[in-house]
């Protein structure tokens, strides 16, 4: 029997290691699953990700196309705000000659109406400065009166649906422009 138990214990070594093949093999079966579902997750996860590389290069894509839109724009109200600038740098100067003007011409008639008047002995324009108005009807006998009053301008009152410059209004507004002429 010490042979049979021998034999059986080599039986049982044999089995045992043929139950650890077999685990080993169900261990390494399970591990290739698991080896192989981790790969399926890589894949799925690269795709997901070359997926949102692509959403960023549009979105970028996108963006730099608004960027040169509002670039654009931005150029755009640049030089209309330069222009509108020059615009009104140029009205300024034509109202300051305007003004200009007619305070020259004022002098001059206040000048040779005193020189007709003959009040103009001791006067010095560099020292002293002309008499206004009231003044020069105090001191002028028989100065005739103001030249009458001008008729009172026509109002002429309309809806306006864009500006001077012709850029239209949002829709549905409108701006009252009244304009005072002579009648």
């Amino acid at each position: 029997m010490a042979d049979d138990d021998i034999e059986s214990f080599a039986e049982l070594d044999r089995v045992i290691a043929l139950a650890k093949f077999v685990a080993n093999a169900k261990n390494i079966e399970l591990r290739a699953r698991s080896f192989a579902k981790l790969n399926r997750h890589y894949r799925e996860t690269e795709e997901k990700l070359v997926a949102v590389q692509n959403q960023i290069e549009q979105m970028q894509a996108a963006l730099a196309e608004r960027q040169a839109a509002l670039d654009a724009q931005a150029a755009a109200l640049d030089a209309r705000t330069a222009k509108f600038e020059a615009s009104v740098y140029e009205a300024h100067a034509a109202l300051r000659a305007s003004h200009d003007n007619l305070s020259d011409v004022d002098r001059r008639l206040r000048y040779r109406i005193l020189a007709h008047a003959d009040l103009l002995h001791g006067f010095n324009e560099q020292l002293q400065m002309l008499p206004d108005w009231q003044q020069i009807r105090n001191m002028v006998p028989n100065l005739p009166p103001d030249l009458p009053a001008t008729p009172p301008a026509e109002v002429i009152s309309e809806n306006v649906h864009e500006d001077w410059t012709g850029n239209v209004f949002v829709p549905g507004s409108t701006v009252t422009r009244t304009i005072r002429g002579a009648a």
